[in-house]
């Protein structure tokens, strides 16, 4: 399980920065002008930051540590909660980042792996 960070030319949106980045401004979703907490700036010369956690061939992408906090502290969770249970409100449970979670994920032996890296990480 490795955790690296990697830049792109273009900002960079996950499942989870819609739960973790609250829009302050009206707008579509993809618009994430202005966020409580904000999204991380474009570090100049490099671009935008992105944070990939590898497993077994498959990824978790991160836009900004607030999200690798949030994804940590649900997983950490010895019983994994229900979508419906963590969407504070926003309803629509089966389009959250938490339903689209592949099972290869899913163990507790995995989830305690992925917390540590991502709690080391941030």
């Amino acid at each position: 399980m490795k955790l690296r960070k990697e830049y792109r030319a273009e900002r960079v949106f996950t499942p989870v920065s819609l739960y973790v980045h609250r829009r302050v401004n009206a707008g579509v979703a993809r618009e994430l002008s202005q966020t409580d907490p904000p999204m991380p700036p474009k570090e100049m010369g490099k671009g935008w930051p992105v944070w990939i956690l590898e497993h077994q061939g498959r990824e978790l992408r991160f836009a900004s540590p607030e999200e690798m906090a949030h994804v940590a502290e649900v997983l950490g969770q010895k019983v994994l909660p229900r979508p419906w249970q963590v969407t504070d409100g926003l309803g629509q449970a089966n389009s959250h980042w938490l339903s689209r979670l592949h099972t290869s994920w899913r163990p507790w032996k995995v989830r305690e792996k992925v917390v540590a890296v991502l709690r080391a990480g941030v």
